[in-house]
């Protein structure tokens, strides 16, 4: 008995384990899906242009940007180094390109999250489908609960959340810049207004999916089991 109460218990822990970590794990696959060039050319139709840089000049350094702290691009933050603005200056200081360089660590653990919860998932799913269901459920609402908060606090507050968003990823003030900075120019309000909305959007979808797919593995089990 004593036996098989074990894997009971290791199942469970995984169950609540996947439940748990599925807000955040929804959250980095929707900025995974945003990590494109169709996306950055999408949300620059929305963004225009200012006095220095034009559109296309802001969206081509947006882009270089991506291809940075993308990990799974294989080039890496240097690419910024040499680049240089119209007028001949540094387009990149090193204070922007080491906040760069912290973006695309957080991306390594973001990607090393998402295939961690996957694999939980699938085990889980193996071991025992009728509690890979539960996980799905409570996941997919607790997503939808932390989402509906989080709009609540944007709709009052955008530039607080925003902050304490900064705040919590990253050390001290290093991710603060000063309106003329390349950074603040190159991914400015309106981009990460537009990019706020998508990342929200993918989450409620994906929230939904889950709990969708929980009931519907669950149905299955069940019905399984009489069949049995």
């Amino acid at each position: 008995m004593r036996a098989a109460t074990k894997p009971v218990a290791a199942t469970r822990v995984v169950a609540v384990g996947v439940a748990v970590a599925l807000p955040l794990f929804f959250t980095a696959n929707a900025i995974r899906i945003l990590l494109t060039e169709r996306y950055v050319r999408a949300a620059y139709a929305h963004v225009g242009g200012e006095e220095i840089l034009s559109a296309t000049q802001r969206r081509d350094l947006a882009l270089l940007g991506l291809r940075a702290v993308d990990p799974l691009r294989g080039e890496s933050v240097a690419i910024l180094r040499p680049v240089r603005l119209p007028g001949g200056a540094r387009a990149f200081e090193p204070d922007e390109l080491r906040h760069m360089r912290d973006v695309r660590a957080w991306l390594w653990r973001l990607l090393v999250l998402e295939l961690a919860v996957a694999a939980a998932a699938v085990a889980l799913a193996v071991a025992d489908r009728r509690r890979v269901a539960a996980a799905l459920r409570r996941g997919g609402v607790g997503t939808l609960v932390i989402g509906a908060v989080a709009l609540v606090a944007i709709a009052v507050d955008f530039d607080d959340v925003l902050l304490g968003f900064h705040r919590l990823l990253f050390e001290g003030d290093t991710w603060h810049f000063a309106d003329s900075d390349t950074l603040i120019r190159v991914y400015p309000e309106r981009f990460w207004n537009w990019t706020g909305i998508a990342i929200g959007l993918l989450v409620v979808a994906q929230a939904l999916l889950a709990i969708g797919l929980g009931q519907a593995i669950g149905r299955g089990s069940r019905n399984g089991g009489r069949d049995g």
